[in-house]
Formats: structure tokens, sequence, C-alpha cells
């Protein structure tokens, strides 16, 4: 199967985003950049699950983030777990704890730049580092979700709504490598202390869980 992989950038990210797109080119059949620039909507991050509309058959497809460096071997690891995982995977995420806290505060977070020994389930996945086969989980009308900058919780919510599993992979804290940016122009920094709607979304794939019979942590 082809492999693509679908990036959203904004402004003040034109010079990292080469860098990421550097990094990534050689590994995948193409990329779908949606630059929220230059576009006449503004999707924000969800913009990064457009390219899955242009797509007309089964392929592995990435979302990736415009202030990352991922590693030559990124794609040929990733797509090498999705086969022995048949799940969505991620280098970058949370399992959730309990309703009624703070999304960035209060549950278990595991990011791509910190080690992480083995691999598991996870609730959340960081759709920055993310990966699936779209004949397991194809989000087509993700990038017109209403909520923004929240892409994160909206693909896991639908992920768990279609009965689909996300894995964190194993990882070592220096392989996939942040691009030093401002942090008032990220969304986890700019999110963390007004973030009712993203404390929303964890609570309902919470009880969606519970409804399903599934373990919560």
């Amino acid at each position: 199967m082809k492999v693509y992989v679908g990036i959203a950038t904004h402004e003040g990210r034109e010079e990292t985003v080469k860098k990421t797109i550097e990094s990534l080119k050689n590994q995948v059949n193409d990329i779908y950049l949606y630059d929220n620039t230059k576009e006449h909507i503004n999707k924000t991050d969800n913009g990064k699950f457009y390219g899955l509309t242009l797509i007309q058959h089964p392929c592995y497809y990435f979302t990736c983030d415009s202030d990352i460096i991922y590693p030559v071997d990124y794609v040929e690891r990733t797509i090498s777990a999705i086969e022995r995982n048949k799940t969505i995977v991620a280098y970058h995420g949370r399992r959730l704890k309990a309703t009624g806290v703070n999304y960035y505060y209060g549950h278990s977070a595991y990011s791509f730049n910190n080690p992480l020994a083995q691999e598991f389930k996870i609730d959340v996945a960081g759709t920055g580092v993310c990966a699936f086969r779209t004949d397991y989980f194809n989000p087509t009308d993700l990038h017109k979700a209403t909520d923004k900058r929240m892409s994160d919780l909206l693909f896991s919510l639908e992920a768990l709504k279609q009965d689909k599993e996300i894995t964190i992979l194993a990882h070592t804290g220096d392989w996939i490598k942040g691009q030093k940016i401002d942090p008032n122009n990220t969304i986890a920094w700019t999110s963390r202390y007004d973030c009712d709607r993203q404390n929303e979304i964890a609570d309902e794939i919470i009880k969606l869980k519970i409804e399903k019979g599934r373990h919560t942590y």
C-alpha cells in the first residue's frame, strides 16, 4: 500500500514546516499540506485530516506536525508496528484517569520526546506522531469538525466510537525531535489553562469506554 502524510500548518511555522517535510519526503508517496494561512477556511490542526478526502484507495496515513523532525526510519518502523498491533499507533498520548479533571494535568501523559520502554493501549493519540491503515480507520470528515485546536481528542473519540484501538509505541527520547518554536505558538501551551471543552471531550471518551465495557484507568 502507498503511504501518505497529512500536515496542517499556520502562520509562524514557515521555516519549521519546510524541515518537517524535508525529513519525510523520501519516506512516503505524497504529503498533503493544509496551510491555514493560504486556505479560505482555517481548519487549524484538523487540516491534517483533509488529505483523507483525496485518497480513493486503502493506504497508510500518517498525521504529522509542522514543528517536528522525523527520523529517517520513522515510516518504516511505524508501518511494522501497525502490522504487528493491528491498531492505530502513536508515539505520544494519554491514558484518561477520571472524569471532571483538567485534560492537561489530570491524566497520564506520554511524550514522544521522553523514552517509553514498552507499548500499551492508550485513550488519546497524539496526532502529530500517529499513523493508521485507512482500511482499519478512516475519519474522512474529521477536518470538518467545529471544535478546533483539539484534534487529538476528536480523533480518539471517533476511533472509540468505531471500536478502534490505539497503541502507544516504545521509543527513545531522542529519536523523534521537536523543533525550537515559541511556546505561545503551540496548542498545548496556549490551551492548558482554558480547556473546558477539552475536559468535556475527555469525559465523553471515559463515559463511552464504560458503556462499551472497556477497561478504564
